[in-house]
C-alpha cells in the first residue's frame, strides 16, 4: 500500500526524525508507525519512557487523520488519554492508529502500541481539532 503524501511530509519533521519514526502504513484513515527503542528512550529500570510511547501514539493518530483532510486543512491534538498496559522492554515499538469518528471540526482517533512480540504495551484515544491552514 502506498503511503499518503501528507504522512510522508509529516515523517520529515524534526521530532519524527529525532525518534527515528518509520512509516509502515499511512493511508485511508489508518496509520502504522514503528521505532527502534534506543537506550536514550529508557528510564533507570530500562523500560521505555511513557511520554515517548504516548508521543508515538499521538503521531500515529495525527497521521491517520491527515490522510482524510483536504489540502487546506490540518489537525491539532486537543487531548490525549493513554493507558499503559505493561512496561516496554522490547527493541521495537509499533503504533497502529485508526479514526473512530471524523467530524467537520473534531475528529476522534484510537491507537495501540505493541512490542516486536505483539504484546500490547499501551492504548490511546485522542480528540483532534480540524483547522484551516
Amino acid at each position: 500500500m502506498e503511503i499518503h503524501p501528507r504522512v510522508k511530509a509529516m515523517s520529515e519533521g524534526s521530532v519524527w526524525k529525532m525518534m527515528g519514526v518509520e512509516v509502515v502504513k499511512g493511508n485511508e484513515g489508518e496509520c502504522e508507525l514503528e521505532i527502534e527503542v534506543k537506550k536514550d528512550f529508557t528510564q533507570s529500570y530500562d523500560s521505555m519512557h511513557g511520554g515517548l510511547i504516548a508521543t508515538l501514539l499521538d503521531m500515529s493518530m495525527a497521521a491517520a487523520i491527515s490522510t482524510t483532510l483536504e489540502s487546506n486543512k490540518y489537525s491539532n491534538t486537543i487531548d490525549l488519554h493513554t493507558n499503559y498496559l505493561r512496561p516496554m522492554f522490547g527493541k521495537r515499538l509499533v503504533a497502529k492508529a485508526s479514526i473512530v469518528k471524523r467530524g467537520k471540526r473534531i475528529t476522534v482517533a484510537n491507537a495501540d502500541a505493541f512490542n516486536e512480540d505483539g504484546k500490547h504495551i499501551a492504548t490511546g484515544r485522542a480528540n483532534f481539532m480540524i483547522l484551516d491552514k
